[in-house]
């Protein structure tokens, strides 16, 4: 399999742009010529966190089995490419949605097949447009001139199509629901360093009623190797946001924007987003 440095192609001049794609610097003939990296094909960190979350599930399934709707499913655990990513956005886990009929999902897929599905999910020859939940995020990151066709990339999680995780309010269900959370947990911290070139997240949501995702992290994840800081105190009302920073086990550092309303309350993300969408720049610039 190809990596992303051997997915190469000469770039036509291009307006700056905040999330330019990576350049690399090589000559043709004697002059320098620009190269950009693309997605056309997965790279080898994007299968490994495929088949780590396949692994992660089929050796847990039945303990969470109560979690999830009696439809057939894959593990999802992140969507768009990893690789050519500058900008994740992230949240709580893929929608059951995603597995409705008509969305043209295979009941039986080989680890390379999903992949493939997952890094080409936002391309213009998509299977199946995404789903509707991502409205919201688009709009959001259309705020920063970036899209999931161009720069993003999106992270859950967990990698489980659950019910939704309004259902899991209260005990028993609460806790199995966070036990899971905390199971899936290398998984994303596997993706998130399979997008080297990611230098922002947007953080956004909350993981059942006991947590935003963020308190969830500081509180649930050190064992990990991660740690988000500073510790943000919650206020009260919606789109509550706090500027942090990502610190993973190997020190990397990413800044993020947090914000506690979610992709289901739309016009409160995109609009906290667009407020401070000047300082996210500056941010992003500087990573």
């Amino acid at each position: 399999m190809v990596g992303a440095a051997g997915r190469a192609k000469v770039a036509a001049p291009m307006a700056p742009h905040l999330f330019e794609r990576p350049q690399h610097n090589l000559t043709l003939c004697g002059q320098p010529i620009n190269v950009t990296v693309t997605s056309d094909e997965h790279t080898p960190q994007e299968l490994a966190v495929v088949r780590h979350a396949c692994d992660v599930i089929d050796r847990t399934k039945t303990h969470f089995a109560p979690l999830m709707r009696d439809v057939p499913w894959h593990p999802i655990p992140f969507f768009g490419s990893l690789a050519s990513a500058r900008l994740l956005t992230f949240g709580l886990n893929p929608s059951a949605g995603e597995f409705s009929t008509g969305r043209s999902w295979p009941t039986r897929l080989s680890a390379e097949a999903l992949t493939d599905r997952l890094t080409g999910y936002f391309a213009d020859d998509a299977i199946a447009p995404h789903h509707p939940w991502f409205r919201a995020w688009a709009d959001a990151l259309a705020a920063l001139g970036v899209s999931y066709r161009d720069g993003a990339a999106h992270v859950d999680l967990s990698p489980r199509p659950t019910a939704s995780a309004r259902t899991f309010s209260a005990d028993p269900g609460r806790s199995l629901f966070l036990d899971m959370l905390n199971v899936d947990a290398p998984i994303w911290i596997e993706a998130v360093n399979a997008a080297p070139n990611a230098k922002l997240i947007l953080l956004a949501g909350s993981a059942t009623g006991k947590y935003y995702i963020n308190e969830f992290i500081h509180a649930e994840l050190a064992e990990y190797g991660v740690s988000l800081s500073p510790r943000w105190k919650r206020g009260t009302g919606e789109g509550q946001t706090a500027f942090q920073t990502f610190v993973l086990s190997s020190g990397r550092r990413i800044p993020v924007f947090f914000c506690s309303s979610g992709p289901s309350k739309p016009a409160i993300l995109v609009r906290a987003v667009s407020a401070n969408a000047e300082r996210l720049m500056q941010l992003f610039r500087d990573g």
